[in-house]
């Protein structure tokens, strides 16, 4: 684990994201003592979406097409 402040951390920011790239862990200290820890993930890529993956999961009612209160003023 390498520890360093945040100017450090923005001087040497390259440093930084390689050491965590390689399987380290980077502490980021800022001035309040309040510590920040950078670790690397891998985000896994989405295939492509599908057309029609939702088709059923979603129901609308008559009700949703009725008139809003709010607007009932307007409409006489």
């Amino acid at each position: 684990m390498k520890t360093f402040t945040i100017d450090e951390a923005k001087q040497n920011l390259d440093a930084v994201l390689e050491h965590a790239k390689g399987g380290g862990t980077v502490l980021i200290v800022g001035e309040d003592n309040q510590a920040y820890e950078l670790v690397a993930t891998i985000v896994p890529k989405k295939g492509p979406r599908k057309a029609g993956s939702a088709k059923g999961k979603i129901k609308i009612t008559d009700e949703f097409y009725e008139p809003l209160p709010e607007f009932k003023p307007y409409m006489e």
